[in-house]
């Protein structure tokens, strides 16, 4: 076929994400004077808008949610807006308020959804993200269900499909972006690890913060090896597609390649003790034949 189907599915869903998270969110949640009226209710709106195009560039076999994540060392994360994970092995932990909490073992990306960011904001939102991927480090007994490259151990500190793969999402940066690429590391400070850095910042608007290696390539790892990778903010430019379709294509395989685990229940429950057991007595009894 002349048509490449689906370019044009891609872009026809990145439409339908650009018109409805900004024009469309803001003709319903803002009045007349630029004033949000509905915050909660504007932020779930577009949390949803987020979930729908990303369905279509993750791996049908995952599902997406919002909550919290929790490990067996008794974390617990921030509300995670977006929290991508594999619904076959994932029991339903579901709080009286309708909070949602999943195991850390089963989850393949979390990210974040903004409207307009601010650099200290930006700067607050990757360093959540960052305390996400401490989280799976600290899984103490790691049974893999699903990983690619099979040949290797499970080491989420050296492997980075074997954590989880973080990004936010949102409408705008509203600061000078001309240098995004070289503050970014001011953003984060001394205090986070390199490995643990989100893998890819989208600004609707603006552009996509990623990285690149040695040979130039553009990457969604913070590191590669031994390598720390260095920033590159991929601006739109003649093309007004080319951020969301490295933005597509990079969330893909990321959720696509991560690491799936067991989540071992009786971890979570503490010690499992204190009862009676009533065995079934056994009676010495010959057998002939």
């Amino acid at each position: 076929m002349s048509i490449n189907v689906f370019e044009k599915l891609l872009i026809e869903k990145i439409e339908i994400f650009k018109s409805t998270f900004d024009e469309t969110a803001e003709g319903v949640f803002f009045n007349d004077d630029g004033k949000l009226i509905h915050p909660g209710e504007f932020g779930r709106y577009r949390e949803n808008i987020c979930k729908q195009f990303l369905k279509f560039v993750t791996p049908a076999r995952l599902d997406i949610g919002t909550g919290f994540i929790i490990n067996t060392s008794n974390k617990v994360s921030h509300q995670c807006d977006i929290i991508i994970y594999d619904a076959q092995h994932t029991p339903l932990l579901e709080s009286e308020e309708k909070q949602f909490f999943f195991p850390v073992e089963t989850i393949a990306a979390v990210g974040e959804i903004k409207s307009v960011l601010s650099k200290t904001a930006l700067s607050e939102a990757i360093q959540k993200l960052a305390q996400v991927k401490v989280l799976r480090e600290e899984v103490k007994h790691p049974v893999i269900i699903k990983k690619d490259h099979a040949g290797s151990s499970y080491d989420p500190r050296n492997n980075p499909y074997d954590q989880i793969f973080t990004f936010i999402v949102c409408k705008k940066l509203s600061f000078n972006i001309s240098n995004l690429s070289t503050e970014i590391n001011k953003l984060y400070g001394d205090s986070t690890e390199y490995r643990h850095r989100h893998n890819l910042i989208l600004s609707v608007e603006d552009g996509l913060l990623a990285y690149y290696d040695n040979n130039g390539k553009t990457m969604m790892y913070p590191v590669r090896g031994n390598t720390k990778l260095k920033n590159r903010f991929v601006a739109p430019g003649e093309n007004p597609y080319v951020h969301l379709k490295y933005f597509a294509s990079y969330l893909f395989m990321g959720t696509s390649s991560a690491t799936i685990l067991y989540p071992e229940i009786s971890d979570y429950m503490g010690a499992i003790d204190g009862g009676y057991n009533y065995d079934e007595k056994c009676e010495d009894t010959e057998v002939g034949f």
